[in-house]
């Protein structure tokens, strides 16, 4: 080697790590919000084909509660509305709060996971299940599935606010 190509080597280097960091980061959440645990102990069931998992970003289909849900028992204890921004998503941590994005429109709303969905829905390559008023903001179609991208953004204990 040269000493130009050195010179040239050590010049460029801290650009090119500087630019990994930038890809390898691009989370918007600083820490992993994904339920490991149990993407691990349902790994079998879930639809490779229709879910694509990185962390905190997952692709696949969304569906929303049925109004009969009303005022029935979340799995973090309190109890079900269906005006309220939240979600039921196995793959996401309770009390994670995610960004779901509709590929069809492009609109966004942001959620809450409060709840668990049954196990088998992750075969028909349902990855989230909105309430009322968040599949209203994002319109998702009045056949109740649509595929979408969520986002873990971070963690709260209380619902985001109706914009």
């Amino acid at each position: 080697m040269t000493l130009k190509s050195i010179f040239l080597g050590i010049l460029l280097f801290p650009i090119f790590s500087f630019a990994q960091h930038l890809y390898l980061n691009n989370n918007l959440a600083s820490e992993n919000l994904l339920d490991s645990n149990y993407i691990f102990k349902h790994h079998k069931k879930i639809d490779t084909h229709r879910i694509k998992i990185e962390i905190n970003h997952v692709t696949g289909i969304a569906s929303f509660y049925s109004t009969n849900l009303d005022s029935t028992l979340t799995a973090t204890g309190e109890v079900f509305l269906n005006r309220k921004y939240t979600a039921a998503s196995n793959i996401y941590k309770l009390n994670s709060i995610v960004r779901v994005t509709n590929l069809r429109n492009g609109r966004s709303v942001l959620v809450r996971i409060n709840d668990r969905m049954h196990p088998n829905m992750l075969r028909k390559g349902r990855i989230i299940d909105l309430s009322q008023a968040a599949s209203k903001r994002i319109k998702i179609k009045s056949i109740g599935i649509e595929r979408v991208v969520v986002d873990g953004i971070g963690y709260s204990k209380s619902n985001p606010k109706r914009p």
